[in-house]
């Protein structure tokens, strides 16, 4: 009989914002799972899972509830974005396409919009037409 290794208890940080959001990290050493509390909501929604190893954030979204379809772009968290030392790159993935987008090809070439009134935080916004040259093929 094969020993398991006991699991780690994960580490949990969290980092608010000007408005009092809440951008909660849990670490186990291996990968970390971002979430964001809105200071108006009782629920956390997920931002993405950062690989340590391999220096990438993987951030799933569905096109038809949040492409921005003004600008045909999908928005981030700028301040997650611009402040980790954690990931490179943004691995970025619709039921349609995933891109490989380096972290600072989005902070040079988004624009931002910051939609106070429901409470969000600061977001960049970057087009699919502006990260189509970090087009690649689907893991699965």
């Amino acid at each position: 009989m094969k020993l398991r290794k006991q699991k780690s208890a994960d580490v949990i940080k969290s980092v608010s914002d000007d408005t009092g959001n809440l951008l909660v990290c849990k670490n186990n050493g291996t990968r970390i799972i971002l979430s964001l509390k809105l200071i108006e909501e009782k629920r956390y929604r997920k931002l993405g899972v950062i690989n340590i190893k391999q220096r990438t954030i993987t951030v799933k979204r569905d096109r038809d509830r949040h492409l921005f379809r003004k600008f045909q772009a999908y928005g981030m968290n700028h301040k997650l974005l611009s402040e980790t030392k954690l990931f490179d790159k943004v691995r970025l993935s619709d039921q349609h396409c995933e891109w490989l987008v380096p972290k600072e090809y989005i902070l040079n070439n988004g624009e931002f919009l910051h939609f106070k009134k429901t409470g969000f935080e600061l977001q960049i916004f970057i087009t699919i037409h502006k990260i189509e040259e970090f087009k690649r093929q689907p893991k699965y």
